[in-house]
Protein backbone atom coordinates (compact mmCIF):
# COMPACT_ATOMS: atom_id res chain seq x y z
CA UNK A 1 0.00 0.00 0.00
CA UNK A 2 1.52 3.46 -0.54
CA UNK A 3 1.57 5.03 2.84
CA UNK A 4 1.98 8.63 1.10
CA UNK A 5 -1.26 8.44 -1.03
CA UNK A 6 -3.37 7.08 1.67
CA UNK A 7 -2.22 9.84 4.09
CA UNK A 8 -2.92 12.43 1.58
CA UNK A 9 -6.39 11.39 0.62
CA UNK A 10 -7.53 10.80 4.28
CA UNK A 11 -5.76 13.86 5.44
CA UNK A 12 -7.90 15.68 2.80
CA UNK A 13 -10.91 14.75 3.60
CA UNK A 14 -10.33 15.45 7.88
CA UNK A 15 -9.48 18.58 6.51
CA UNK A 16 -12.77 18.72 4.61
CA UNK A 17 -14.59 17.33 7.10
CA UNK A 18 -13.68 20.27 9.76
CA UNK A 19 -15.74 22.35 7.52
CA UNK A 20 -18.88 20.63 8.64
CA UNK A 21 -18.66 21.87 12.01
CA UNK A 22 -16.46 24.74 12.10
CA UNK A 23 -19.73 26.99 12.82
CA UNK A 24 -20.98 24.73 15.30
CA UNK A 25 -19.32 26.27 18.69
CA UNK A 26 -19.99 29.50 17.37
CA UNK A 27 -23.75 29.17 16.44
CA UNK A 28 -24.96 32.03 18.83
CA UNK A 29 -22.26 34.59 18.38
CA UNK A 30 -23.04 34.14 14.59
CA UNK A 31 -26.69 34.11 15.12
CA UNK A 32 -26.39 37.77 17.24
CA UNK A 33 -23.91 39.37 14.87
CA UNK A 34 -26.06 38.73 11.80
CA UNK A 35 -29.10 39.64 12.96
CA UNK A 36 -30.12 35.16 12.44
CA UNK A 37 -32.36 32.74 14.35
CA UNK A 38 -30.97 30.21 15.56
CA UNK A 39 -33.19 28.08 12.74
CA UNK A 40 -31.35 30.09 9.76
CA UNK A 41 -27.86 29.26 11.76
CA UNK A 42 -28.50 25.89 11.88
CA UNK A 43 -29.23 25.96 8.27
CA UNK A 44 -25.67 28.16 7.86
CA UNK A 45 -24.45 24.92 9.56
CA UNK A 46 -25.83 21.85 8.44
CA UNK A 47 -25.92 23.39 4.67
CA UNK A 48 -22.55 21.29 3.75
CA UNK A 49 -24.34 18.12 4.74
CA UNK A 50 -27.27 18.64 2.94
CA UNK A 51 -25.90 19.72 -0.49
CA UNK A 52 -24.22 16.58 -0.15
CA UNK A 53 -27.34 14.55 0.63
CA UNK A 54 -28.94 15.36 -2.32
CA UNK A 55 -26.01 15.90 -5.11
CA UNK A 56 -24.08 13.16 -4.45
CA UNK A 57 -25.15 10.22 -6.80
CA UNK A 58 -25.57 12.64 -9.90
CA UNK A 59 -21.78 14.29 -9.41
CA UNK A 60 -20.83 9.97 -8.68
CA UNK A 61 -22.07 9.50 -12.22
CA UNK A 62 -20.71 12.74 -13.87
CA UNK A 63 -17.25 11.89 -11.87
CA UNK A 64 -16.84 8.35 -13.34
CA UNK A 65 -16.47 9.03 -16.60
CA UNK A 66 -13.74 11.81 -15.74
CA UNK A 67 -9.74 11.91 -14.07
CA UNK A 68 -10.40 12.40 -10.18
CA UNK A 69 -7.15 14.17 -9.29
CA UNK A 70 -8.15 16.92 -10.82
CA UNK A 71 -11.88 17.08 -9.08
CA UNK A 72 -10.74 16.15 -6.08
CA UNK A 73 -7.89 19.01 -5.68
CA UNK A 74 -10.29 21.59 -7.35
CA UNK A 75 -12.98 20.54 -4.30
CA UNK A 76 -10.54 21.66 -1.61
CA UNK A 77 -9.54 24.53 -3.45
CA UNK A 78 -13.13 25.83 -3.16
CA UNK A 79 -13.68 24.25 0.01
CA UNK A 80 -10.36 26.15 0.91
CA UNK A 81 -10.72 29.55 -0.53
CA UNK A 82 -14.01 29.67 0.44
CA UNK A 83 -13.68 29.34 4.02
CA UNK A 84 -10.87 31.91 3.99
CA UNK A 85 -13.20 34.37 2.29
CA UNK A 86 -16.03 33.93 4.85
CA UNK A 87 -14.17 36.10 7.71
CA UNK A 88 -14.79 39.16 5.24
CA UNK A 89 -18.40 38.44 4.54
CA UNK A 90 -19.89 41.83 5.14
CA UNK A 91 -23.51 40.26 5.61
CA UNK A 92 -25.54 37.16 5.84
CA UNK A 93 -25.95 36.87 2.25
CA UNK A 94 -22.70 36.61 1.71
CA UNK A 95 -21.84 34.16 4.12
CA UNK A 96 -24.43 32.05 2.91
CA UNK A 97 -23.10 31.73 -0.44
CA UNK A 98 -19.71 31.18 0.49
CA UNK A 99 -20.98 28.31 2.51
CA UNK A 100 -22.58 27.31 -1.05
CA UNK A 101 -19.17 27.08 -2.13
CA UNK A 102 -17.80 25.17 0.59
CA UNK A 103 -20.83 23.14 0.11
CA UNK A 104 -20.49 22.22 -3.51
CA UNK A 105 -16.59 21.96 -2.69
CA UNK A 106 -17.35 19.46 0.12
CA UNK A 107 -19.43 16.86 -2.23
CA UNK A 108 -16.52 16.61 -4.76
CA UNK A 109 -13.97 15.41 -2.01
CA UNK A 110 -16.40 13.16 -0.35
CA UNK A 111 -17.30 11.27 -3.88
CA UNK A 112 -13.55 11.94 -5.22
CA UNK A 113 -11.42 10.87 -2.45
CA UNK A 114 -12.99 7.07 -1.80
CA UNK A 115 -12.72 6.77 -5.69
CA UNK A 116 -9.39 8.15 -6.08
CA UNK A 117 -8.50 5.38 -3.40
CA UNK A 118 -10.00 2.78 -5.31
CA UNK A 119 -8.63 3.95 -8.66
CA UNK A 120 -4.68 4.09 -7.44
CA UNK A 121 -4.43 1.13 -4.89
CA UNK A 122 -5.56 -2.65 -5.65
CA UNK A 123 -6.57 -5.92 -3.42
CA UNK A 124 -6.27 -5.55 0.46
CA UNK A 125 -4.31 -2.22 0.23
CA UNK A 126 -7.26 -1.06 -1.47
CA UNK A 127 -9.74 -2.29 1.00
CA UNK A 128 -7.62 -1.18 3.97
CA UNK A 129 -7.39 2.55 2.75
CA UNK A 130 -11.04 2.95 1.48
CA UNK A 131 -11.90 1.74 5.73
CA UNK A 132 -9.52 4.44 6.53
CA UNK A 133 -11.99 7.09 4.81
CA UNK A 134 -14.38 6.41 7.77
CA UNK A 135 -12.10 7.96 9.95
CA UNK A 136 -12.50 11.34 7.67
CA UNK A 137 -15.93 13.13 9.32
CA UNK A 138 -15.42 11.64 12.85
CA UNK A 139 -11.67 13.25 12.53
CA UNK A 140 -12.83 16.24 10.90
CA UNK A 141 -15.47 17.17 13.53
CA UNK A 142 -13.50 16.39 16.66
CA UNK A 143 -10.81 18.61 15.17
CA UNK A 144 -13.41 21.22 14.52
CA UNK A 145 -14.65 21.02 17.80
CA UNK A 146 -11.20 21.42 19.55
CA UNK A 147 -10.18 24.51 17.18
CA UNK A 148 -13.79 26.27 18.13
CA UNK A 149 -12.64 25.64 22.12
CA UNK A 150 -8.98 27.31 21.09
CA UNK A 151 -10.26 30.06 18.65
CA UNK A 152 -11.00 33.31 19.76
CA UNK A 153 -13.82 33.74 17.16
CA UNK A 154 -15.48 32.38 14.30
CA UNK A 155 -13.74 34.30 11.82
CA UNK A 156 -10.60 32.72 13.19
CA UNK A 157 -12.04 29.27 13.10
CA UNK A 158 -13.17 29.06 9.60
CA UNK A 159 -10.16 30.91 8.23
CA UNK A 160 -7.56 27.97 10.22
CA UNK A 161 -9.98 25.29 8.86
CA UNK A 162 -9.66 26.94 4.96
CA UNK A 163 -5.94 27.59 5.39
CA UNK A 164 -5.42 23.91 6.43
CA UNK A 165 -7.39 22.68 3.20
CA UNK A 166 -5.54 24.87 0.89
CA UNK A 167 -2.57 23.35 2.55
CA UNK A 168 -3.88 20.00 2.10
CA UNK A 169 -5.14 20.45 -1.81
CA UNK A 170 -1.25 21.84 -3.04
CA UNK A 171 -0.42 18.00 -1.24
CA UNK A 172 -3.17 16.51 -3.08
CA UNK A 173 -1.88 17.66 -6.40
CA UNK A 174 1.60 15.52 -6.07
CA UNK A 175 -0.72 12.26 -6.34
CA UNK A 176 -0.12 10.01 -9.09
CA UNK A 177 -2.53 10.81 -11.56
CA UNK A 178 -5.53 8.22 -11.78
CA UNK A 179 -7.00 6.13 -15.44
CA UNK A 180 -10.26 6.52 -16.10
CA UNK A 181 -12.24 3.72 -16.25
CA UNK A 182 -11.83 1.29 -18.42
CA UNK A 183 -8.46 2.57 -19.57
CA UNK A 184 -5.14 1.09 -18.90
CA UNK A 185 -4.92 1.77 -15.14
CA UNK A 186 -0.78 2.16 -15.45
CA UNK A 187 -0.28 -1.61 -14.23
CA UNK A 188 -0.74 -3.26 -16.80
CA UNK A 189 -4.48 -3.85 -17.12
CA UNK A 190 -7.90 -2.02 -17.02
CA UNK A 191 -10.77 -2.72 -13.84
CA UNK A 192 -13.42 -4.04 -14.56
CA UNK A 193 -16.24 -5.78 -12.75
CA UNK A 194 -20.00 -5.58 -11.48
CA UNK A 195 -21.52 -2.20 -11.05
CA UNK A 196 -25.19 -2.97 -11.44
CA UNK A 197 -27.40 -0.66 -9.78
CA UNK A 198 -29.30 -3.49 -7.59
CA UNK A 199 -26.61 -4.23 -5.10
CA UNK A 200 -25.64 -0.71 -5.12
CA UNK A 201 -28.90 0.33 -4.17
CA UNK A 202 -28.85 -2.33 -1.81
CA UNK A 203 -25.41 -1.59 -0.02
CA UNK A 204 -26.33 2.20 -0.40
CA UNK A 205 -29.30 1.52 1.61
CA UNK A 206 -27.81 -0.90 4.40
CA UNK A 207 -25.52 2.04 4.83
CA UNK A 208 -28.10 4.36 5.41
CA UNK A 209 -29.46 2.86 8.50
CA UNK A 210 -26.32 1.37 9.82
CA UNK A 211 -25.39 5.30 9.43
CA UNK A 212 -28.55 6.39 10.79
CA UNK A 213 -28.05 4.58 14.28
CA UNK A 214 -24.65 5.69 15.06
CA UNK A 215 -25.30 9.58 14.41
CA UNK A 216 -29.23 9.30 15.97
CA UNK A 217 -27.58 7.60 19.18
CA UNK A 218 -25.19 10.45 19.65
CA UNK A 219 -27.62 12.96 18.98
CA UNK A 220 -30.39 12.22 21.29
CA UNK A 221 -27.74 10.85 24.23
CA UNK A 222 -27.46 14.36 25.64
CA UNK A 223 -30.94 15.01 26.23
CA UNK A 224 -31.49 11.37 27.55
CA UNK A 225 -28.89 12.32 30.03
CA UNK A 226 -30.57 15.34 31.14
CA UNK A 227 -34.11 14.38 30.84
CA UNK A 228 -33.38 10.58 33.08
CA UNK A 229 -30.30 10.71 34.61
CA UNK A 230 -30.13 13.93 35.86
CA UNK A 231 -26.76 14.93 33.88
CA UNK A 232 -26.62 18.80 33.92
CA UNK A 233 -26.33 19.89 30.06
CA UNK A 234 -22.91 21.48 30.10
CA UNK A 235 -21.49 18.17 30.96
CA UNK A 236 -24.14 16.03 28.99
CA UNK A 237 -23.13 17.89 25.51
CA UNK A 238 -19.22 17.64 25.81
CA UNK A 239 -19.68 13.81 27.12
CA UNK A 240 -21.69 13.35 23.97
CA UNK A 241 -18.57 14.80 21.94
CA UNK A 242 -16.20 12.42 23.59
CA UNK A 243 -18.40 9.41 22.88
CA UNK A 244 -18.62 9.73 19.49
CA UNK A 245 -14.67 9.87 18.99
CA UNK A 246 -15.14 6.47 19.04
CA UNK A 247 -16.12 6.33 15.82
CA UNK A 248 -12.98 7.20 14.81
CA UNK A 249 -11.39 3.38 16.69
CA UNK A 250 -13.65 1.64 15.18
CA UNK A 251 -12.31 2.95 11.98
CA UNK A 252 -8.67 2.07 12.90
CA UNK A 253 -10.15 -1.43 13.67
CA UNK A 254 -11.85 -1.98 10.86
CA UNK A 255 -8.48 -0.84 8.77
CA UNK A 256 -6.50 -3.26 10.86
CA UNK A 257 -9.14 -6.26 10.78
CA UNK A 258 -9.12 -5.99 6.75
CA UNK A 259 -5.45 -5.35 6.38
CA UNK A 260 -5.04 -9.11 8.39
CA UNK A 261 -7.38 -10.54 6.01
CA UNK A 262 -11.33 -10.29 7.74
CA UNK A 263 -13.58 -10.00 5.07
CA UNK A 264 -15.79 -7.14 4.70
CA UNK A 265 -19.15 -8.83 5.56
CA UNK A 266 -18.18 -10.19 8.45
CA UNK A 267 -17.51 -6.54 9.81
CA UNK A 268 -21.06 -5.45 8.14
CA UNK A 269 -22.45 -8.27 10.68
CA UNK A 270 -20.95 -6.92 13.80
CA UNK A 271 -23.26 -4.08 13.28
CA UNK A 272 -25.84 -6.28 14.98
CA UNK A 273 -23.99 -5.80 18.19
CA UNK A 274 -25.52 -2.06 18.48
CA UNK A 275 -28.48 -3.81 19.18
CA UNK A 276 -27.92 -4.20 22.71
CA UNK A 277 -25.35 -1.71 23.10
CA UNK A 278 -28.49 0.75 22.67
CA UNK A 279 -30.03 -1.13 25.50
CA UNK A 280 -27.56 -0.75 27.41
CA UNK A 281 -27.77 3.13 26.99
CA UNK A 282 -31.16 3.81 27.34
CA UNK A 283 -32.31 0.87 29.64
CA UNK A 284 -32.03 3.38 32.60
CA UNK A 285 -28.13 2.18 33.55
CA UNK A 286 -26.01 4.60 35.39
CA UNK A 287 -24.59 7.47 33.84
CA UNK A 288 -20.96 5.47 33.43
CA UNK A 289 -22.14 2.27 31.49
CA UNK A 290 -24.69 4.23 29.26
CA UNK A 291 -21.61 6.00 28.50
CA UNK A 292 -19.70 3.40 27.45
CA UNK A 293 -22.69 1.79 26.09
CA UNK A 294 -22.88 4.71 23.55
CA UNK A 295 -19.17 4.66 22.99
CA UNK A 296 -19.02 0.81 21.90
CA UNK A 297 -22.51 1.63 19.57
CA UNK A 298 -20.20 4.59 18.10
CA UNK A 299 -17.44 2.29 17.56
CA UNK A 300 -19.21 -0.67 16.26
CA UNK A 301 -20.93 1.56 13.48
CA UNK A 302 -17.45 2.93 12.79
CA UNK A 303 -16.59 -0.37 11.83
CA UNK A 304 -19.38 -1.44 9.98
CA UNK A 305 -19.26 1.68 8.48
CA UNK A 306 -15.31 1.51 7.11
CA UNK A 307 -16.33 -2.05 5.96
CA UNK A 308 -19.34 -0.56 3.70
CA UNK A 309 -16.58 1.63 1.32
CA UNK A 310 -14.12 -1.05 1.57
CA UNK A 311 -16.89 -3.69 0.28
CA UNK A 312 -17.52 -0.93 -2.74
CA UNK A 313 -15.22 -1.89 -5.43
CA UNK A 314 -16.32 -5.39 -5.01
CA UNK A 315 -20.19 -4.14 -5.71
CA UNK A 316 -19.32 -1.17 -7.94
CA UNK A 317 -16.40 -2.08 -9.91
CA UNK A 318 -15.48 0.50 -12.33
CA UNK A 319 -18.11 2.76 -11.40
CA UNK A 320 -16.57 3.38 -7.73
CA UNK A 321 -17.74 7.17 -7.79
CA UNK A 322 -21.34 6.44 -8.64
CA UNK A 323 -21.10 3.88 -5.79
CA UNK A 324 -19.50 6.30 -3.57
CA UNK A 325 -22.16 8.84 -4.34
CA UNK A 326 -25.00 6.43 -3.91
CA UNK A 327 -23.59 5.58 -0.70
CA UNK A 328 -22.79 8.76 0.66
CA UNK A 329 -26.31 10.58 -0.79
CA UNK A 330 -28.22 7.54 0.83
CA UNK A 331 -25.84 8.13 4.44
CA UNK A 332 -26.49 11.91 4.15
CA UNK A 333 -30.21 11.50 4.33
CA UNK A 334 -30.34 8.90 6.88
CA UNK A 335 -28.71 10.80 9.27
CA UNK A 336 -30.66 13.62 8.90
CA UNK A 337 -33.86 12.19 9.26
CA UNK A 338 -32.11 9.48 12.16
CA UNK A 339 -32.52 12.34 14.77
CA UNK A 340 -36.00 13.42 13.91
CA UNK A 341 -37.20 9.56 13.91
CA UNK A 342 -35.44 8.79 17.34
CA UNK A 343 -37.15 11.82 19.23
CA UNK A 344 -40.73 10.66 17.63
CA UNK A 345 -40.48 7.54 18.77
CA UNK A 346 -39.44 8.69 22.54
CA UNK A 347 -42.26 11.41 21.91
CA UNK A 348 -44.75 8.58 21.20
CA UNK A 349 -43.62 5.52 23.80
CA UNK A 350 -40.72 6.82 25.80
CA UNK A 351 -36.59 6.30 25.73
CA UNK A 352 -37.41 2.46 26.32
CA UNK A 353 -38.70 2.27 22.37
CA UNK A 354 -35.35 3.43 21.06
CA UNK A 355 -34.00 0.08 21.78
CA UNK A 356 -36.75 -1.22 19.38
CA UNK A 357 -36.24 1.22 16.81
CA UNK A 358 -32.14 0.58 16.71
CA UNK A 359 -32.80 -3.18 16.36
CA UNK A 360 -35.70 -2.64 13.53
CA UNK A 361 -32.99 -0.22 11.46
CA UNK A 362 -30.12 -2.01 12.42
CA UNK A 363 -31.84 -5.35 11.32
CA UNK A 364 -32.55 -3.96 8.04
CA UNK A 365 -29.34 -2.53 7.27
CA UNK A 366 -27.35 -5.27 7.64
CA UNK A 367 -29.47 -7.23 5.79
CA UNK A 368 -29.30 -4.92 3.05
CA UNK A 369 -25.83 -4.30 2.90
CA UNK A 370 -24.71 -8.26 3.16
CA UNK A 371 -27.17 -9.04 0.37
CA UNK A 372 -25.73 -6.60 -1.60
CA UNK A 373 -22.23 -8.28 -1.68
CA UNK A 374 -23.69 -11.37 -2.35
CA UNK A 375 -21.12 -14.47 -3.13
CA UNK A 376 -18.56 -11.22 -2.81
CA UNK A 377 -16.00 -10.45 -0.65
CA UNK A 378 -17.45 -13.34 1.96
Amino acid sequence: MSIRTVVTVVASGGAASMALGEFVPFLTSVSVEFDLSLTAVGLLSSAVTLVAGLTCLPLGLWVDRHQLRGVFVAGLVALGVAGLAAPFAGGAEALFALRAIQAAGYALVVITGPSLLARLLDGRSRQTALALWGLCVPSGLALAGAGGGLAPGWRAEVAGVGAITVVVAALAWTLPRDARPGREDGRGGSRRGPGTMWPVAALAAGFAMIALVGVSVVTVLPAYLTAELSVPGSQAGPLAGLVSAASVLGSLAAGAALRAGTRPRRLIIAALLMMPLTAGVFLQAPVAVAAVCAAGVLAVNGLAVSAVFAALPAVAGDRIAWGVGAVTQSGSLGTLLGAPAYLWVVEMGGWSWVTVLTAAIVTGGVCCATAALGGRLR
